[in-house]
């Protein structure tokens, strides 16, 4: 089996080991909070030296969430205004211990990826967003979804999987 096919099935497992815990969270929610939202989650974090973290949902309970509004562009070329609360991506790779980058990629569990200029990254706005309009984002919607403000709606991914540190 070759390395991609590997990688495929790892990220379709940890897609699926996600909804199972978000769903089992979801059977719980009378009870105490999980963290950050009712679901666990965990993002993958590799460092530019190969280095690789798990970045969870209670890693997230530990930083300061921040507030948003972010105008999203739609197909038809209307604009819609979005107040998203999550973490700041830059706040992320710090937890992992990752301060030095110049370009990162950002991967969604279905393997769709982007890359990212430091200056992004760096940005208080580009974030891990967790609720959309005081809402906890749905499995449907990704969990965890990129919220890029200053950039195209093509740059946003929902359902974060792995944050890399390419350089």
């Amino acid at each position: 089996m070759d390395k991609k096919a590997v990688k495929d099935i790892l990220v379709w497992a940890m897609t699926a080991i996600t909804a199972v815990s978000f769903a089992a969270a979801a059977g719980c929610a009378g009870g105490a909070s999980a963290g950050v939202t009712q679901a666990e989650w965990s993002i993958t974090v590799k460092g530019s030296d190969g280095s690789t973290t798990e970045f969870t949902s209670k890693d997230a309970a530990e930083l300061e969430m921040a507030d948003i509004t972010a105008e999203v562009e739609e197909k038809d070329g209307s604009t819609t205004e979005e107040n998203w609360k999550g973490i700041p991506v830059a706040q992320v790779l710090h937890k992992a211990g990752i301060d030095d980058y110049n370009l990162v990629a950002i991967q969604a569990s279905d393997g769709y990826s982007q890359e990212y200029e430091a200056s992004i990254i760096d940005d208080p706005e580009t974030m891990l967003g967790f609720f959309l309009d005081g809402q906890e984002v749905s499995v449907d919607d990704g969990l965890v979804q990129l919220v890029v403000p200053s950039m195209s709606g093509k740059f946003w991914i929902k359902n974060v999987a792995v944050i890399e540190v390419l350089e």
